[in-house]
């Protein structure tokens, strides 16, 4: 048999919080990707070309950082709301 217990609103009040985290993330990783952007027009040959690559290869990364993230945070959210429910539905079966 589980046992266990847990704090719903503390999850939820994570979710809120990640998903702030997340925003600014993604503000700062927007201006990082401006800045490096930024060089193409400037720069040119192999050293640049490569560069341009390692670039791409970055946001490949990121962009798996953010689903994964995105993801957790999602699952906490629904984690948050199933358990307020289930809490609610057993209590009720408690009510006269």
């Amino acid at each position: 048999m589980a046992v266990y217990m847990v704090d719903s609103e503390q999850l939820q009040l994570t979710v809120t919080n990640t998903h702030a985290s997340i925003g600014r993330v993604q503000a700062e990783v927007a201006a990082l990707l401006g800045n490096l952007t930024a060089l193409e027009g400037s720069w040119s040959g192999e050293a640049a070309t490569a560069f341009q690559g390692l670039v791409q290869q970055w946001r490949a990364t990121q962009a798996q950082v953010e689903s994964s993230i995105s993801a957790i945070n999602g699952a906490l959210g629904s984690a948050s709301a199933s358990y307020g429910t289930v809490e609610g539905d057993v209590r009720r079966l408690f009510s006269v």
